[in-house]
């Protein structure tokens, strides 16, 4: 990859790290996630908000923006107002409109929203779990943006961690469940604490070392999509895309010898 989409990125790559992330502290990670993307689109205002399915309507649970300077909780936009706008959201995985835009399913969004508030760009990407729509991503920009590959990757990356979190909090309930059908088994107690210690290694491991490359490969394969016609970036994804695979290989590969020797 070039150097310019490996610096903007950057920032995001680094929360691949967080304990948040990987302790699965959903709102923990969030608050810290929401700021880096702001700062690093230059936007006015980065949120993410979770779809609840059951009621077929979007919650904010985290909000930034460069006046607060803090995370905050914020009401949605009320995507009752623009149900056509409302049904791109969760159809498309990227949306993004500007004060200029002459599309018809955008024009209330861009009257009633952008301009009401002195926006003039505004983009947004799905964040998806377990094959259903889980949430959105949306950036805000108070001055005309060009949205260009590297955003999307900024998001995708985003957008693919925030899953990666919810993973691994559902991971931890897991573990939690293991250690009680542990403790319920009638061996001795060094047993049981060895067992315990097995499992909480391979959940911790699979979190760590398997989901980040195979989040990162997920979010290339949308990216090449998007440039398919673009033949530099094409190759320069897809040789990130190759490097990312053999990532995920040996990480597959250890992980293996590791359930072997155990």
């Amino acid at each position: 990859m070039s150097n310019v989409p490996e610096n903007r990125a950057n920032a995001i790559m680094v929360l691949s790290k967080s304990e948040a992330l990987q302790g699965g502290k959903f709102k923990d990670f969030t608050g810290e996630l929401i700021p880096i993307v702001c700062e690093s689109l230059n936007a006015y205002r980065a949120s993410f908000w979770l779809y609840r399915k059951e009621s077929d309507e979007f919650e904010s649970i985290q909000s930034f923006d460069v006046d607060s300077k803090e995370p905050s909780i914020s009401e949605a936009i009320d995507t009752t107002s623009y149900s056509q706008f409302s049904e791109l959201l969760k159809n498309q995985l990227f949306i993004y409109v500007d004060s200029n835009s002459d599309k018809k399913e955008h024009e209330e969004f861009v009257v009633d929203y952008l301009l009401k508030n002195r926006l003039r760009s505004w983009a947004g990407i799905q964040v998806w779990n377990d094959n259903r729509l889980f949430g959105i991503i949306t950036v805000e920009w108070i001055s005309k943006k060009d949205f260009v590959s590297v955003d999307q990757l900024v998001l995708i990356t985003a957008a693919s961690m925030i899953s990666q979190c919810y993973d691994a909090l559902l991971r931890l309930k897991e573990d939690f469940l293991h250690r009680n059908e542990v403790s319920s088994l009638k061996i001795e107690e060094k047993e049981k604490e060895k067992l315990a210690k097995k499992l909480s290694d391979h959940a911790y491991y699979t979190s760590h070392s398997i989901r980040h490359p195979l989040s990162t490969i997920l979010a290339l394969i949308d990216l090449i999509k998007l440039n398919w016609e673009s033949r530099d970036t094409y190759e320069e994804l897809l040789q990130q895309l190759k490097i990312e695979t053999m990532n995920l290989d040996d990480a597959i590969r250890v992980m293996t010898a590791k359930i072997e020797l155990d």
